[in-house]
């Protein structure tokens, strides 16, 4: 069953002044979250398909990063495969940065940067994938749209956007599996929630539509998460 989205509303992880060692603890929960249900290897699965193998470094842009563990997945899945790459790893919040930062001291393939995800500080197709994980739901609207037209203007080759399905089965699995599988009462709050605030598939396509992508396609994946994805011609 379909439910109505719910809105206006802060997850705690996207509140000022929690506790630097509760913010640790929830995004080390998140990021084997990620690991377990499908977040890293979708990316991969992804990123796998779009390789082209030249020699040249493939330059990633992932947007709304958090801790930035799916771009150290993505650099150790590069290195793996012999496949230079470059790496920026954005976020907005000063403390997740600089935590981030420190979980990535032995990747120099890997930039951290703050910036705006509506407003980023790069110029048109800086990079040749862009990635946005899990943070779709967190816009509303006129901002939803201008998320996805900022992560395509500045995207050379393809944008990878994926989220949770919204739904009331795909809430209640999360919120069994978050109490049997995480430490974190952040994570415990925020997941659920996260669901509640997420889209369904034809949302998704018409506010990509809406932003200008020219094909987007949408494909649906384990542990209900959906992908969006746009290829330069």
């Amino acid at each position: 069953m379909v439910t109505p989205r719910l809105l206006r509303v802060t997850e705690r992880m996207e509140q000022p002044g929690l506790d630097t060692s509760e913010l640790l603890l929830a995004l080390e929960t998140l990021a084997g979250v990620n690991r377990r249900f499908g977040a890293t290897r979708l990316v991969l699965r992804h990123l796998a398909a779009l390789d082209d193998g030249s020699p040249t470094p493939l330059s990633l842009l992932d947007v709304g990063t958090g801790y930035a563990d799916i771009p150290r997945d993505v650099a150790r899945w590069a290195r793996r495969r012999g496949r230079p790459v470059r790496i920026t790893a954005l976020d907005r919040h000063a403390g997740t940065l600089a935590l981030a930062g420190r979980a990535c001291a032995d990747y120099p393939e890997i930039r951290v940067r703050q910036g705006d995800a509506l407003r980023l500080p790069f110029p048109a197709q800086s990079f040749d994938v862009v990635l946005a994980s899990q943070i779709l739901h967190h816009m509303e609207g006129a901002d939803a749209v201008q998320l996805l037209r900022e992560l395509a203007r500045v995207a050379s080759r393809a944008v990878l956007v994926h989220d949770l399905r919204r739904g009331a089965w795909p809430q209640l699995v999360t919120w069994a599996a978050l109490r049997l599988v995480s430490r974190s009462s952040v994570i415990r709050h925020d997941g659920p929630m996260s669901i509640r605030r997420g889209y369904v598939p034809a949302e998704m396509l018409d506010l990509a539509r809406e932003a200008g992508w020219r094909s987007p396609r949408l494909t649906r994946h384990a542990f209900f998460r959906l992908a969006l994805l746009e290829v330069a011609p």
